[in-house]
């Protein structure tokens, strides 16, 4: 890059202090005192930035940039050998901020003014053909007064609008563990904006209880766990692996017989037996074993939790005196 953008930055940020650090570099608070906000600066090493995740994140922060819960790319600048990435700076991620403020978790309440913030960003990546795969607290920023970004787009995906809905063949191994779709863990090679549907719906658990539901080392003992927690049936398991035998032609798991569990609200009642019914109802909806029974980000925002009451009234006004 030009040494004009180079002076700007030694003009332009100040740093505050180191609030991150990885294999790729650093991540720095610092102030633009141009604009006199605080930022979030992440510095990457020149043996890292021409990776093909951090191109893929460039790429797509590029397109994605006009969504409030989406994280924007403010800037980018080079100095020497290393690659620097500006961000608003987030006060915290989700996981950070129920370890510190809500331990048994955010409530019902709570829950739902983060989890509309975060099916709207989802809603928005997926209506650019984005699919982001990695969706988990981690990578769901919050700031001290409730304005939520999603962020790490470095193993997202963007498909060409025909291909949206066709589950083009895509990389299995993507994404974190507790998080994953039944089907991602089966390692099917073919899927869509499905999958981060299942994610939002464990990601919804955790909120509401504090602590993650399903945390296995491998992708079969997950597997086998989210059968055996959620009362998958046998015919429903038989479904999924024919059909990922079609793509894949290697997988042969043994099928789980359940117990009195009939299907994923059941299971949730079971479990949750607190939650209201219109809880239940939307985090069955994501949950569904099938990928292709899955709602939609459009049809969760349309669900009784949200609308029903004067939830999204009051809502909207508080979301405008956040911004």
């Amino acid at each position: 890059m030009s040494s004009k953008i180079v002076n700007l930055h030694n003009n332009r940020y100040k740093p505050i202090e180191v609030i991150g650090q990885g294999s790729y570099g650093i991540v720095m608070k610092c102030k633009d005192q141009l604009t006199n906000e605080v930022v979030a600066i992440k510095k990457i090493t020149d043996s890292y930035f021409y990776m093909p995740e951090v191109l893929r994140e460039f790429m797509i922060l590029k397109i994605l940039n006009k969504h409030i819960n989406v994280i924007r790319l403010l800037n980018i600048f080079r100095i020497k050998s290393c690659l620097y990435i500006v961000f608003p700076y987030m006060d915290y991620n989700m996981c950070q901020y129920i370890n510190k403020y809500h331990p048994n978790g955010l409530g019902y309440d709570l829950t739902k003014e983060f989890m509309i913030q975060i099916i709207d960003g989802i809603d928005y990546m997926h209506r650019n053909y984005v699919v982001h795969r990695d969706i988990k607290p981690e990578n769901i920023l919050i700031t001290k007064n409730g304005l939520v970004k999603i962020c790490d787009l470095g193993i997202s995906k963007m498909l060409c609008a025909l291909s949206f809905k066709a589950e083009p063949i895509m990389t299995p191994d993507m994404g974190t563990i507790w998080y994953k779709a039944p089907e991602m863990l089966l390692g099917t090679q073919k899927y869509g904006p499905e999958i981060d549907i299942w994610s939002l719906g464990i990601v919804f658990i955790e909120c509401t209880s504090g602590h993650p539901i399903i945390t296995q080392e491998t992708s079969i003992e997950q597997y086998q766990s989210i059968v055996k927690y959620f009362g998958i049936s046998i015919k429903d398991q038989k479904y999924l692996n024919r059909k990922i035998k079609k793509i894949n032609k290697v997988v042969s798991i043994k099928y789980i017989r359940n117990s009195t569990l009939k299907n994923v609200s059941m299971a949730l009642i079971n479990n949750f037996p607190q939650w209201p019914i219109d809880l239940i109802e939307i985090v069955s909806k994501c949950l569904e074993f099938i990928p292709s029974k899955r709602k939609t980000t459009k049809s969760l925002l349309k669900t009784s939790y949200f609308v029903n009451g004067t939830f999204l009234k009051s809502f909207r006004d508080n979301f405008n005196n956040i911004l």
